[in-house]
Formats: C-alpha cells, structure tokens, sequence
C-alpha cells in the first residue's frame, strides 16, 4: 500500500513539472519573457490583429499586442492598439508601427520600423500606425474598377470603332471599285505596251556600250590605256610643277610690284618731269608725222621718177655696157 502511495505521488510531481514547463513554454512563445513597456498605435482596420498577435522590432520579436479598443476621432472610428514591448527597449520617436503579412494566407503582425531620430519614445507614448494594404480588398475593388470601365467605357469604344470599321471598309470598297481598279489597268498597261518595250530598246543600247567598253578596255588596249593613264599622272605632276613656278612668279611679281612702288613714290617728281618731256616729245614727233604726211606725196612723186631714171639707165647699160667707159656721141641735128 506505501508502494502505490509512493508511485501516485511521484506520477502527480511529473504531472504538475509538465504543466509547470508547458505554462513556462506558453508564457516565453506569447512574449511575456519579463518587464514590459506600453505604447499605443491607432487603426482604421484592425482584421488579424488580437490578443497575443506578436509584435516586432526590425524582424526581432519584442512583444504582442495587449488590447484591441474602438475609439472615436473625428476622421471616424479607429482602433486603438496596445502594445507590450521588451522594458527598456529603445524606439526613435519617428519609428512606424505598420501592419503586415508573410504572405497571403500568414498570420498578420504588427512590425515596428525603426526611425533615424536620436529622441526615443516614452513608455505610454503613441507610435504612428501605418494601416496594412488588404490586397484582396485592392483586387476587389480593381476588378469592379474594369467591370465600370468595360461598361461604361470600352464598350461604346468598341462598338464606334466597330461602326468606323464598316465604314472604311466600305470606303476602300468604292475607292477600290471606282479609283483603283481603273489605275491598275491604266498602270499595267503602261508597263506592258509603253515602258516594256522602252525598257527593251534600252537594255539593248546598255548592251551594246557595255560591248563597246569592254573592246575599249580590253587586253589588247590593256597597255595603251595604262600609258595613257601614266601621261595623265605625268600631265598632272608637271601641272602641280607648273603651278606651284606660277605661284613663285607671282610672288616676284608681288615683290617687283612692291618695288615699283616704292621707286614710283621716291622718285614722284623725276617721274612727272619724265612723263611731261615724254609728252613734249610725242607732241613733236606727232608735228613732225603731219609735215611729213604733207610732203610724202611730192617725195614719193620724185622717188617714182628717179627709179623710172634708175631703170633706164640700168636698161641702158644692159644693151651697151661700154657706155660707162665713154659718152655716148652728140646727136647730129639735120638740117633743115
């Protein structure tokens, strides 16, 4: 009987040790580890969101959620969140305590984003609350947004751009059946019976200077055309020479000029004396051609008769050279 008072006892102390480290399990998993400290955010919609839904700083567990309140502000009913956060732990006073999920079907959780302000947050104090976007809800109301638009807009869209098309459609008939049709049948036939044979005639004129080219560029003018094209080169080499002798002459010629100028500016006075006797000469030998021209015809008139003279006696002297030993004797006078 002692026996089993013994076993009962030992089997209600592992009982109660199991309850106790289950309790203990519980109390660290729901973040109640020690001190706590209070703060409060502020929501419009708080689904997910009670007792015991955890609350993290940067991804690190530091508590949960207390009280879930409604309270109302002017902008309308929001919800006023208590969160029991780590004691001491220190949160800049423009840290944001935002709503979010893992995924679509996790468990939401209030994530505390960490601000850059060096003044920390009072125990008690708000922490703005940033709302969670509900992305079913965005959906839902995405999709009636196309539902509207379909109706309301993509509908008689359609429906006009269906009457527009008709009416192209119908206008490229006409256009097709009046103006086109017509075009092609003029078009093809002047391609037949007007530029085809054109064409022909002057393929075969293309032909003929191609023939007439090749025979010209041949094997056999092969190096007549090289010479030629090697006299080129030279005509073009003496051309540069040339050019560039030119090119020096003008600049003596500049040179020469500069210099005559500069000998016209000294020496101005001899020059106009030069110019006035040179003038004074002309004058007199312009007085002199006039009395020249007067007489030249009296002179001429005694030049004519002196070579007549000159002729005869030479005549003379042909026919009797001993006249120029002895004269020629007195003529008789007979009497009368």
């Amino acid at each position: 009987m002692k026996r089993d008072t013994v076993n009962y006892l030992v089997v209600g102390l592992f009982v109660t040790a199991i309850a106790g480290a289950f309790f203990i399990f519980m109390y660290f998993v729901t973040g109640r580890a020690g001190p706590t400290d209070h703060y409060f955010a502020f929501y419009a919609n708080v689904t997910g969101i009670k007792f015991g839904t955890g609350v993290f700083y940067e991804g690190y567990r530091v508590g949960q959620v207390e009280a879930v309140e409604p309270t109302p502000l002017p902008q309308g009913v929001h919800y006023k969140v208590t969160l029991s956060v780590a004691k001491d732990w220190r949160i800049p006073v423009d840290s944001v305590a935002e709503v979010v999920s893992a995924g679509l079907i996790s468990q939401v959780r209030i994530e505390i984003r960490a601000g850059h302000a060096s003044e920390l947050l009072q125990p008690d104090a708000e922490i703005r609350g940033l709302q969670k976007a509900d992305l079913f809800a965005a959906l839902s109301r995405a999709a009636n947004g196309f539902n509207d638009l379909s109706q309301t807009g993509v509908t008689p869209i359609l429906h006009n751009l269906n009457e527009r098309i008709s009416q192209v459609a119908d206008e490229l008939k006409t256009f097709r059946e009046g103006e086109l049709s017509p075009f092609i049948a003029r078009l093809d036939h002047s391609l037949n019976d007007e530029l085809a044979p054109h064409a022909a005639r002057v393929l075969t004129r293309l032909d003929a200077d191609a023939a007439r080219l090749e025979r010209f560029l041949g094997p056999e003018h092969e190096a007549q055309v090289g010479e030629f094209l090697t006299q080129i080169n030279d005509a073009a080499v003496n051309l540069n020479t040339l050019i560039a002798r030119i090119e020096a002459t003008r600049a003596e010629l500049d040179t020469v000029v500069g210099s005559v100028g500069r000998l016209a500016s000294t020496n101005e006075p001899d020059l106009t004396a030069a110019v006035r006797n040179a003038r004074s000469s002309l004058e007199q030998m312009a007085a002199t051609l006039t009395a020249i021209n007067e007489r030249v015809d009296s002179v001429m008139y005694n030049l004519d008769g002196s070579a007549q003279q000159i002729h005869e006696l030479t005549r003379a002297l042909r026919d009797n050279p001993t006249r120029l030993l002895r004269a020629p004797a007195p003529a008789v006078n007979s009497p009368p």
